[in-house]
């Protein structure tokens, strides 16, 4: 079995944003299902946990646990942020 590794990430759209409220809050709402998704391509173990930040309905805060490496996940994630408009930071 591989090993598991906990990694967590504030989700943000940025003050500039082109996109509708409603365009925000649809992809806020669907942000666990839809990177439970992207990660099951990879691995179908990954869990997705997401929470509402105290930064407002534009940040959430999650937390992955994925057998993926360090490379494959920041490539999902980078292309994840591109489509979407968002910005991933990942906390130290």
């Amino acid at each position: 079995m591989a090993q598991k590794t906990n990694f967590s990430f504030e989700v943000q759209y940025p003050a500039d944003s082109s996109r509708s409220e409603a365009q925000r809050d649809q992809l806020m709402d669907s942000l666990q299902a839809t990177l439970q998704q992207l990660l099951a391509a990879q691995d179908r173990e990954a869990e997705v946990l997401v929470s509402d930040s105290h930064k407002g309905s534009g940040n959430k805060l999650v937390e992955l646990t994925t057998t993926l490496e360090d490379a494959p996940l920041a490539g999902i994630l980078k292309a994840f942020s591109g489509q979407h408009g968002v910005s991933v930071t990942a906390f130290e």
